[in-house]
């Protein structure tokens, strides 16, 4: 894959290993709290993962210094809002990148999407007919950023991991 795929991937990932580090403090303990911090975990071992690749490529990975959160993570409600929100964004930044690698790269982002597009759900997110398309973020409130945004001004869209517990399905 090219370096803007692998940074795309790696801004996406980057995006939602902060969010659920956000959401999780406001899940109660018990099981939605331990899922949290383990797609927390799987979001940053991908994010890793297209570093890796992008350090391969001899291609700097982007740095961003800090996300905003498009509305306020006050509660349980709220945390499953914004991480539905989170893996419909994700849906997104992997069913962009489809059309710009070769044929043979294609299954494994539209995968990842796959993976990302049923986590939304499961958080509550509605299901769309078309993931990543114009319907996919059923949960923004209205007039949120389309994406976190990198306090530097680079707008930056987030990833998602292949599962609940594992990494993504980007190797």
């Amino acid at each position: 894959m090219s370096v803007e795929v692998w940074r795309q991937v790696a801004n996406g990932e980057e995006a939602c290993t902060y969010a659920y580090g956000v959401l999780a403090a406001r899940l109660p303990a018990g099981p939605e709290r331990n899922r949290a911090v383990d797609l927390a975990a799987a979001h940053a071992r991908a994010r890793d993962r297209a570093r890796a690749a992008l350090s391969t490529l001899d291609a700097d990975p982007p740095v961003p210094a800090a996300f905003q959160i498009p509305f306020p993570v006050e509660n349980a409600s709220s945390a499953r809002r914004l991480a539905a929100l989170v893996e419909s964004r994700l849906v997104d930044v992997y069913c962009r990148q489809i059309p710009e690698v070769e044929q043979s790269e294609r299954g494994r982002l539209a995968t990842a999407a796959a993976e990302a597009s049923a986590r939304a759900v499961s958080w509550g997110g509605r299901p769309t007919a078309f993931p990543g398309g114009l319907d996919a973020e059923p949960t923004a409130p209205s007039g949120s950023p389309a994406s976190p945004v990198v306090t530097d001004g680079a707008a930056v869209t987030p990833s998602a991991p292949s599962s609940p517990a594992t990494g993504s399905s980007i190797d």
